[in-house]
């Protein structure tokens, strides 16, 4: 898929191969969104998480470069294409600083926010966002859209 970059680790199983650890996408277009049949519409620039078959989570991680104060925010969303506009992602969401999550939420065909304005951080501290299963239990169709912004004010 032209200007579609995706990360993630490939495994084997019975000559079938299959992204089992999920995968985090991003539109690297300027200009043209990107689709997937039934499943996604990604905008120029987007980010996207998947989660894996067995549950695993995808995930971003932004280590903290210097203390100081940091507005964190996540915008997650199911976004479908035009036949679909709401897509059909099911999944769980997590937001956590070193290890700790601070909140989670759930994506079911409809958007979710995590806010966390001023909160201070330490250099080398991690922020990490989390995309899993959600409540079907399963992975099909669950690329789920990302907006995340992080601010430092330090």
């Amino acid at each position: 898929m032209s200007g579609l970059s995706l990360w993630y680790t490939r495994n084997t199983s019975s000559g079938t191969s299959y992204c089992n650890n999920g995968w985090i996408g991003m539109n690297s277009n300027k200009q043209a969104d990107i689709q997937k049949e039934n499943e996604f519409n990604f905008k120029p620039g987007q980010i996207a998480f998947h989660p894996g078959i067995t549950n695993s989570h995808s995930c971003i991680r932004f280590t903290v470069p210097s203390a100081g104060f940091y507005d964190v925010q996540g915008v997650f969303f199911s976004s479908g294409p035009a036949t679909n506009l709401n897509g059909d992602a099911t999944t769980d969401v997590h937001l956590s600083i070193n290890n700790v999550e601070l909140r989670s939420l759930w994506i079911n065909q409809n958007t979710g926010i995590l806010v966390f304005p001023q909160i201070y951080l330490n250099m080398g501290d991690y922020v990490q966002f989390e995309i899993g299963w959600g409540k079907n239990n399963n992975y099909n169709y669950d690329s789920t859209a990302a907006n995340i912004t992080i601010t430092g004010y330090y």
